[in-house]
């Protein structure tokens, strides 16, 4: 067997959001004597171009793919993925028209004559060969061993209606003299929203995308009271003898079908037999009132009760909401400029998205919210997982009486948001070494 090595040429991609994309792929294959691809044995390194000139053009490799389709993503210095948000949600959805269309350029490359092959011979691989090979095709395998479900395909197919904003202003700052390497500020990035993809393997959700886009920012002073507020659900569940009891023979039921059902059954009888006649009185009244869904039979007779094994149980988490206030009131033009633009950002962020169709609405975009003294994460404040905009308020006249500057710009404005997080806060969410925890107040 041989090595060969195999180009794609540089193309123009797109992906989900039409952001256009220079690619190129080089593929390394083993083949035999009869110059057969080997099954399984192709590597596929993805590299993005920043022009569609060559001439002084900046390479970088982005990602590698094995035989199972997957792509794996190159991560740089930082370890943060090389591709983009875009790029790497359409590398993952194994349907999106990016991956189509590379693996379609890939099959083209790989089914050309091979290098090292005499001049004119013909390349006998055919599209089973190939598939096999570099992993193509093998979605529906993937599908049926649990390969985890991917939005983003149905996403991306629908598209998105014509003027939709996807990129916004990332130097919005007020007031214009605020220096934030030497203030503490606020700071709120924009973000594409990214549903998470369910396993049907795991029957679980995996971890939301590490946003690496920022489509636009917003830095704002710390306004006065802030504060959060983090909670979990718990309440009161009782469970008597009687649930208990038949909890036993459902659990039976299930685990080993109606004959074990049916033992426990006889089970619970023999010992109701055996009990003092007391017990079986309370068990007769108990067993009557679950028949005729009357309350109290017991406590109207005996004065007694079945103990109801109150417990409190942690039922559920929470989604922390904040509020921020913010008065912005312009002393100059240009200041005037970056208000309008700023509620504007927030307004236009929010909206929800209309497909192409319009039979779909997508979700609005979200944001990562940060608080940072001198230009660094604020140790002394809470941290913030990725929030939804869930309202948007403007005051056009906070003092109470319509006032303008001679362009007919308002005077001042008060804005007042309302943000929630998209999931809760879990304790591994809580940077510690395992014995000394974080200095820091975390979420």
């Amino acid at each position: 067997m041989a090595a060969r090595e195999i180009s794609v040429v540089k193309q123009e991609y797109k992906t989900g959001d039409g952001t256009k994309l220079f690619l190129s792929n080089k593929i390394k294959v083993e083949a035999d004597a009869n110059g057969k691809y080997v099954p399984g044995s192709a590597t596929a390194t993805l590299s993005l171009h920043d022009t569609g000139i060559n001439i002084l053009e900046n390479v970088k490799e982005v990602a590698t793919r094995g035989a199972d389709g997957i792509w794996v993503l190159k991560k740089d210095g930082n370890g943060n993925p090389v591709a983009g948000l875009d790029l790497q949600k359409s590398l993952a959805n194994r349907n999106s028209m990016l991956n189509v269309n590379l693996n379609n350029h890939i099959k083209q490359s790989m089914g050309a004559p091979l290098q090292g092959v005499a001049a004119g011979q013909v390349n006998n691989n055919t599209q089973q060969s190939v598939a096999a090979a570099i992993g193509i095709g093998t979605n529906t395998a993937a599908a049926s061993s649990g390969a985890p479900i991917d939005g983003a395909a149905i996403s991306e197919a629908v598209g998105i209606a014509t003027g939709t904003r996807n990129l916004f202003p990332k130097n919005l700052v007020y007031p214009e003299n605020l220096a934030p390497r030497q203030q503490d500020v606020i700071k709120f990035n924009m973000i594409k929203y990214r549903p998470k993809t369910f396993s049907q393997t795991t029957l679980g959700f995996s971890e939301r995308l590490a946003a690496t886009d920022i489509i636009g920012t917003v830095i704002l002073p710390i306004p006065n009271g802030i504060s959060d507020a983090n909670a979990v659900t718990w309440g009161g569940e009782p469970m008597n003898a009687a649930q208990a009891a038949g909890v036993r023979v459902a659990t039976a039921g299930i685990t080993g079908g109606i004959t074990v059902a049916a033992d426990e059954i006889n089970n619970l009888i023999k010992t109701a037999a055996g009990a003092t006649p007391e017990l079986q009185a309370a068990a007769v009244g108990a067993f009557a009132e679950q028949a005729t869904g009357v309350t109290g039979i017991l406590a109207r007779t005996a004065g007694i009760i079945i103990n109801p094994n109150l417990e409190l149980l942690f039922s559920a988490p929470t989604l922390r909401p904040f509020n921020f206030t913010f008065k912005l009131a312009s002393r100059s033009e240009s200041e005037s400029k970056i208000i309008r633009s700023i509620i504007r950002f927030f307004k236009q962020g929010m909206s929800p998205i209309r497909t192409q169709s319009q039979l779909f609405l997508k979700a609005p975009h979200t944001f990562q919210i940060q608080y940072l003294h001198r230009g660094k994460e604020h140790k002394f404040l809470n941290k913030f997982k990725e929030c939804a905009l869930q309202s948007f308020n403007v005051s056009y006249t906070p003092e109470g009486q319509y006032a303008t500057f001679n362009d007919g710009a308002m005077v001042s404005y008060q804005i007042t948001m309302q943000f929630q997080e998209l999931e809760p806060i879990f304790n591994d969410d809580y940077t510690n070494d395992g014995k000394n925890p974080s200095p820091d107040i975390g979420y």
